[in-house]
């Protein structure tokens, strides 16, 4: 990949989509309209530049950095394992 390329994806109806722009303001007023993210690709190695999510916005209304999530969330499981309750069987 010899210019910079602008991957912008989005999530419409539980449906994710994605488009890759070699126009920067092209890829920026596509992100601003869908609240996307918008990865910057450069280099012959596609390194990734960043990526800035557009529906999170500061007070100037430029977008913020993406934040890196755990893929699993918030962790909602007890830190302990409580032992189910003995059962006993049926007519004793």
């Amino acid at each position: 990949m010899k210019k910079d390329a602008y991957l912008v994806v989005w999530w419409m109806s539980q449906v994710p989509y994605a488009a890759v722009f070699e126009n920067r303001v092209a890829a920026e007023a596509a992100a601003s309209v869908r609240n996307a993210l918008m990865v910057t690709l450069s280099g012959s190695d596609a390194k990734v530049d960043s990526v800035l999510d557009w529906y999170r916005r500061d007070d100037a209304g430029q977008p913020m950095p993406a934040e890196w999530r755990n893929i699993l969330g918030q962790i909602q499981a007890p830190w302990t394992v409580k032992k189910p309750p003995a059962l006993k069987a049926a007519g004793a």
